[in-house]
């Protein structure tokens, strides 16, 4: 028994040292002799996934196609014992250019951080008219045959299972009416392995107020839908609410995304008891895609106008309106507060103050507006509040007349005006100081009371007698005052203009400035929860900010190369390796569905830091 167990140990250390030092292979295979014109495949086979392809040529060859790269796991079950190994594979498709015989030399392929070469591959290019000998068409026709599997495995996916589209609430609005646009991004189920949105360029607006619906702090989860008998994964990308602001044809441009979808192929081992019970092998392929969704024609309508008010704001929507005053009684020279407050669906932010004509005895103050605009449903709601300060100068019985506010209703298809309530104020008699009325609402400055002038009693400036300006020593000093600070003032205007003349320096001196404020809308747009532009902002920041203060022009610099430029410059490789990952997290987050604010502040930061470590 004990020997039984000492040889079982030793069997499974073998197969463990084994598999610990097994060699990294690479094998370059393609067909022997092909003919001009002829499209084949070559194939590099390794038994370990590469990170990269350092190097590799094929003289008198055109490259049709690749790396296109794919996988396989194998598995062998012989007297019990079971065997697994993987093949990863990068396949080029070439045609033959010329007659000859060419030699492809070895490519290089780095592994785990080590180089491993392929072997050298001879390969005879003959006329296109020659046959060749029976083993060499039939060596031909399996590579075709190879190439029609692989075909048929790609056939899996159809690209126009992904898609985008584009659908408006009403293409035929009022002007100032609000219209929903969503874009939507279908998905179908040829689309098995998981997909990505790489980057997308927003559509172009012009002519239309916009606001961006939907809450951020919601995952974007896919829904289900069926559009012409096929299941798709169907995510909301982007749901805006516009306004046009004139009338006629305005078009909103289509959205162009940059998708990757990762597609899962079976592909039959040729061996009927292992597809039969491990379903052969599986190759995963990844397919990028330029997506545009269709454009959006709107046909503004113009507002009727029968019966238009003539103190029509332009607005349209639904609203309401309320007023309040805090106290309707009180003396001269206190104060008391006036609010209006008008709600409803539409574009709020464009609702102006209410023409009303306080009385003359009043002074009244500027009125401080505030918004509560809420953007997290399908339409555009809210309040814009207007909070008035009034004191009265004089004692007795006032008015505040009635204000009028007029809209378009779209739903009634009619004009409807609102009036806030009329107010009496009773004001008894203050202090009876002197008051000077500087109201807003009043044209000129009154005198609301007098009194008996103070005698002044401060020490007055007395000269002798004779004594005169004029030929003084201060007399020529005043003279010469204004020639020398026009000197001085040249000197220090032609500096300035040296200094802003070198726009490189200018930039590098306020790099810091600039990413700081940036930073600073990047931190608002953070409690704003506005995702999309968020991200957006802290990229402007960094990228601007690498430019300012190295003085390279932004259109010298890329995601390729700011690597290498940032090393030139003498920047440690950790705060490069910072700077390249916090850009390439801020491309993938912003189009990512769904994120967290956690997500974004540790961005933020992200940003912030880099900024300090790089100054």
């Amino acid at each position: 028994m004990r020997k039984i167990l000492i040889i079982t140990v030793l069997f499974f250390s073998f197969g463990n040292f084994q598999t610990l030092f097994s060699q990294v292979t690479c094998t370059a295979s393609a067909p022997p002799q092909v003919a001009v014109g002829q499209t084949f495949t070559f194939t590099f086979a390794l038994n370990q996934r590469a990170q990269q392809i350092a190097s590799y040529q094929f003289s008198g060859f055109d490259i049709l196609s690749g790396p296109n790269q794919s996988s396989s796991t194998s598995m062998t079950i012989v007297n019990g014992q079971t065997t697994q190994s993987s093949t990863f594979s990068y396949s080029f498709t070439l045609r033959a250019q010329k007659e000859g015989s060419f030699t492809i030399p070895a490519a290089t392929f780095v592994v785990d951080g080590n180089q491993v070469k392929s072997n050298n591959v001879q390969i005879k290019v003959i006329a296109s008219q020659q046959a060749g000998t029976p083993q060499q068409q039939q060596q031909q026709q399996q590579q075709q045959q190879g190439t029609r599997n692989q075909q048929a495995a790609q056939q899996t996916f159809d690209k126009n299972e992904v898609f985008v589209r584009t659908s408006a609430s009403k293409t035929n609005p009022y002007q100032g009416e609000q219209v929903t646009i969503t874009h939507k991004l279908y998905v179908g189920q040829s689309v098995n392995g998981g997909y990505r949105v790489n980057s997308a360029t927003m559509p172009t607006q012009s002519g239309l107020w916009s606001y961006t619906l939907g809450d951020p702090n919601v995952d974007n989860v896919g829904k289900q839908e069926v559009v012409n008998g096929k299941k798709y994964t169907v995510h909301e990308i982007r749901r805006t609410a516009v306004f046009p602001q004139k009338t006629g044809d305005i078009t909103v441009t289509p959205m162009e995304i940059d998708f990757t979808a990762n597609v899962i192929t079976q592909q039959n081992s040729g061996d009927p008891f292992f597809d039969r019970f491990f379903g052969g092998r599986q190759n995963a392929q990844n397919y990028n895609l330029d997506i545009k969704s269709n454009a959006i024609q709107l046909n503004v309508k113009p507002l009727p106008q029968n019966n238009k008010p003539d103190n029509f704001s332009g607005l349209v929507g639904s609203f309401t309106l309320s007023s309040s005053l805090s106290r309707a009684q009180l003396k001269a020279n206190d104060a008391t507060n006036f609010t209006i407050t008008i709600s409803g669906t539409g574009n709020i932010q464009h609702i102006d103050p209410l023409d009303i004509i306080f009385p003359s005895d009043f002074d009244v103050t500027e009125p401080r507006i505030s918004d509560n605009i809420n953007t997290k449903g399908n339409t555009v709601t809210g309040s814009r509040i207007f909070e008035y300060v009034i004191i009265p100068r004089n004692e007795g019985t006032f008015t505040i007349p009635k204000g009028s506010f007029s809209f378009f209703d779209p739903y009634s298809n009619s004009y409807k005006t609102l009036n806030s309530q009329e107010y009496t104020l009773q004001i008894e008699k203050g202090s009876g100081q002197l008051s000077v009325s500087t109201a807003s609402s009043q044209k000129e400055i009154k005198v609301l009371g007098n009194d008996i002038r103070f005698i002044r009693t401060s020490n007055f400036n007395l000269k002798p007698v004779g004594a005169v300006f004029f030929g003084s020593l201060q007399y020529y000093g005043a003279l010469l005052l204004p020639v020398i600070l026009l000197i001085f003032f040249i000197i220090i205007w032609r500096k300035q203009i040296e200094i802003r003349s070198d726009v490189a320096r200018m930039r590098h001196k306020k790099a810091n400035k600039v990413a700081r404020k940036t930073l600073k809308t990047a931190k608002k747009l953070l409690d704003d929860h506005k995702k999309e532009q968020f991200y957006l902002e802290i990229s402007h920041a960094l990228w601007g900010f690498l430019s300012d203060k190295y003085r390279i022009p932004v259109s010298q610099l890329s995601m390729e190369n700011v690597a290498s430029k940032l090393t030139q410059l003498g920047i440690s490789t950790h705060i490069i390796d910072k700077f390249v990952e916090t850009l390439h997290q801020c491309e993938f987050a912003r189009f990512a569905p769904g994120d967290s604010s956690e997500i974004m502040q540790d961005m933020y930061k992200k940003a912030n830091d880099l900024i300090l470590q790089i100054n």
